[in-house]
């Protein structure tokens, strides 16, 4: 008995020292199954834009509804609520588009925090009440819009290695950050 609970605490407290975890599923759905609104909000800001994925995904316990498309030269992403209220949209970026000033505040937080890194995927992150995100597409208006980057990346440090999920503000500073967790596939590979 005494073992068990000895074990449990050494394994309980690095997980609690790590703050949060993501654990995501997202799988596809058709349009029909995304709400209304959802779809009803996105014609209206993104006229012209073609063909839409759209997918439901679960993170950590919360549900949504993801919209992903090309636009203008740019992947998006458009989430949702599960009544179809926008949450934020996210843009895809690559490293060499960023700021001089916002890669060299990113690069110093990833070598002062890990001994190896490496970005997986960076996307600009635009949140704020519907009609002010349906005003930053229509007429790139920023007025009540916050602007961070989601940014995923493999660190090795002295938490161990973890591909993780680093939220940062317009400059690079981390606001906060959690493991991804990647749940097994439910299919076998041959």
């Amino acid at each position: 008995m005494v073992w068990r609970i000895v074990c449990i605490f050494f394994v309980w407290i690095p997980i609690a020292a790590f703050g949060q975890e993501k654990i995501e599923r997202e799988y596809r759905v058709k349009e029909k199954e995304a709400p209304r609104e959802a779809r009803e909000w996105l014609n209206d800001a993104f006229e012209g834009r073609k063909r839409v994925k759209w997918f439901r995904e679960e993170t950590s316990g919360k549900s949504s509804y993801e919209a992903k498309f090309n636009w203008e030269e740019a992947d998006y992403s458009v989430e949702f609520d599960l009544s179809g209220k926008v949450e934020d949209i996210e843009i895809q970026k690559n490293w060499e588009d960023l700021l001089d000033s916002l890669r060299e505040n990113l690069q110093a937080y990833f070598d002062e925090n890990y001994r190896k890194w490496r970005i997986e995927k960076i996307q600009l992150q635009f949140s704020g009440s519907p009609d002010d995100l349906e005003d930053l597409i229509d007429e790139d208006e920023m007025e009540g819009i916050l602007s961070r980057y989601e940014i995923e990346y493999y660190g090795e440090g002295d938490d161990g290695k973890n591909l993780w999920e680093g939220t940062f503000d317009k400059d690079g500073h981390l606001i906060d950050k959690r493991v991804i967790i990647i749940p097994p596939a439910d299919n076998l590979f041959f």
